[in-house]
């Protein structure tokens, strides 16, 4: 009997079923991590990764989205800055000393009185406080998507690294952009043209 090289390829191209993740408006919580004022001056293009979250921020304002934020050891490494914070009423960020946010028993509580099932990521570092908090989400059975624009690192190599340690585990790397007009699914709507304006 001959061997065909190509046998497992189309058996497994016949059975296997993509899990096919989407963003929408109901079961989403954004969660913004660590953007304190002594980490974000060491940051890699850090201006990009401000802007693109004020513009999540703002996005997730208009799409009623709730949000989290976290602090690492706020006492030695400052409050979040004050261009996001700003933002945020009521503020109420959950403090952590574990990297992962999952290490904090109020962000396991919070998420789960929220009943969402996607997590969009961003925030710093890639490499450590994403990428743990990131694993975690996976294991606890959420998905993950990681927003690329709007997360960095001190160096580029550990942003991208983080980067891809993510993606190969199964969270979802997605844009800014990406995220809200995934949320939005159409144009011509009031909050589409709110929006557009802060993209613009």
């Amino acid at each position: 009997m001959s061997f065909d090289p190509y046998h497992i390829l189309r058996y497994n191209s016949a059975n296997y079923t993509l899990d096919m993740k989407n963003l929408s408006i109901q079961d989403s919580v954004l969660i913004i991590v660590d953007m304190q004022e002594r980490l974000i001056p060491k940051i890699s293009d850090k201006h990009t990764v401000i802007s693109n979250t004020v513009t999540l921020i703002k996005s997730a304002g208009i799409l009623n989205i709730p949000i989290i934020i976290t602090e690492q050891y706020p006492k030695g490494l400052g409050s979040t800055i004050a261009e996001i914070k700003d933002l945020i009423v009521p503020w109420q960020p959950i403090e952590k000393i574990c990297f992962s946010c999952f290490g904090n028993n109020d962000f396991s509580r919070k998420l789960k009185e929220l009943k969402k099932d996607n997590l969009i990521l961003c925030g710093i570092e890639s490499h450590v406080c994403i990428t743990q908090t990131a694993l975690d989400g996976l294991k606890s059975g959420y998905s993950v998507f990681f927003v690329k624009d709007a997360i960095s690192s001190r160096t580029k190599n550990n942003k991208e690294t983080g980067f891809e340690r993510m993606a190969q585990t199964g969270a979802i790397p997605v844009s800014t952009e990406m995220v809200v007009f995934e949320l939005l699914r159409e144009a011509g709507t009031d909050k589409f043209k709110q929006i557009v304006s802060l993209i613009k």
